[in-house]
């Protein structure tokens, strides 16, 4: 069941999916007109009845996976607003998602849209937003800063301070990098995708750039005595459900590889 919430005059929209036991929380933001990110097309129906009842202007997608632009397609068919995409990803948005069946099961299809470029900036009413580069998650990943504010909505980079897994396109390395790059803004309130409103939000993003260091540090460490990346996992890896169930495309093997 879809639960709405505000931040100060942000509407929230905030939806559970489910493969086998495992769950996601997946939080949706009405910036003052600009919709950030469309949810899943698995809970298509609640996600498109909420748009329905917002003055949406236009649409910012942090990323083209299919948990964050898997409504894209309903709403440039139906509400005539504008929907920016990271430059490298509008010929992806062109086709149909293809990705394994438990991603199916998760989020749903993800059908073709057109998306504009995204703009260096992104204004409102109320707010003025500058469109960041971020890669890390994946290659073609963008945050929103708002600087007057102190927010960062970070779709995908934050979702917590301790990694034990992680999808098999993300690069921790550049992860890494991005951090550091963000830290050098001034920011108060991170808006993740999956883990909602962050209060005092840098401190806890640098609380992931510092654990991630740590790893980093083992790791190299590690491969300059002769080990395998396979033999670092087996050391400081998890094991979880949800690398099973994904086949792989989870796992914490995927963070020792990149990291």
């Amino acid at each position: 069941m879809l639960e709405m919430t505000k931040y100060k005059d942000i509407d929230i929209a905030q939806e559970t999916c489910y493969v086998g036991e495992n769950e996601t929380r997946v939080f949706v933001y009405n910036v003052d007109g600009l919709l950030v990110d469309t949810g899943p097309e698995s809970r298509a129906e609640v996600y498109t009845n909420w748009f329905k009842t917002q003055a949406i202007r236009q649409v910012a997608l942090t990323h083209n996976h299919e948990d964050h632009s898997g409504n894209a397609a309903w709403v440039r068919e139906n509400l005539n607003v504008p929907v920016y995409l990271h430059p490298g990803s509008l010929s992806y948005a062109k086709e149909n998602g293809a990705y394994p069946e438990y991603r199916h099961v998760m989020w749903g299809d993800r059908h073709p849209f057109d998306a504009l470029p995204m703009p260096e900036w992104i204004e409102t009413e109320k707010y003025k937003f500058q469109t960041l580069d971020t890669p890390g998650h994946a290659i073609y990943h963008n945050c929103f800063y708002e600087p007057n504010e102190g927010w960062l909505f970070t779709g995908d980079l934050y979702l917590g301070t301790h990694m034990l897994v992680c999808f098999f396109e993300e690069n921790m390395r550049q992860t890494v990098d991005t951090i550091e790059r963000l830290m050098k803004l001034e920011f108060d309130t991170i808006f993740c995708a999956h883990a909602g409103v962050i209060e005092n939000g840098k401190v806890r993003l640098g609380k992931k750039l510092n654990n991630l260091k740590q790893l980093q540090g083992q790791v190299l460490e590690m491969r300059a005595k002769g080990m395998t990346d396979r033999e670092i996992d087996a050391e400081l890896g998890f094991e979880m459900d949800i690398t099973s169930i994904s086949g792989g495309e989870w796992s914490s093997y995927n963070i020792m590889r990149t990291i």
